[in-house]
């Protein structure tokens, strides 16, 4: 299974040490670039706003960082996964889940629609 160009997932939460398990997922996800945010910052919003999909360390974070999260994951309609802790098998899990759910939503908006 081969990654669209430009995919981008998101984590927030997380731990800083284990950030580079996080980011070797799985061979098959070549191509996929995955950002990472560990505290609420002002840039929260709009790198949310900017991923095509999420996955949210619910316990790591702020109750405020998790619900602008959540919140931009409703308006936009991002696929969301929240994962209870951070440990690098949940969270890679989780990203491979909302890859294959932001792959299937870029399909479906990709392909015309008969009216």
């Amino acid at each position: 299974m081969s990654a669209p160009r430009g995919l981008r997932i998101l984590v927030v939460g997380g731990l800083t040490r284990l950030d580079p398990y996080y980011r070797d997922v799985y061979p098959g996800l070549d191509g996929v670039e995955i950002d990472a945010v560990y505290v609420d910052c002002p840039s929260l919003e709009a790198r949310a706003a900017a991923a095509d999909a999420l996955v949210l360390v619910a316990s790591n974070v702020s109750h405020p960082a998790a619900a602008k999260v959540r919140n931009v994951a409703r308006r936009q309609g991002t696929p969301l996964a929240s994962v209870t802790g951070p440990s690098v098998s949940r969270v890679r899990a989780s990203i491979a889940s909302v890859f294959l759910a932001a792959r299937a939503r870029a399909r479906r908006l990709a392909t015309p629609t008969a009216a």
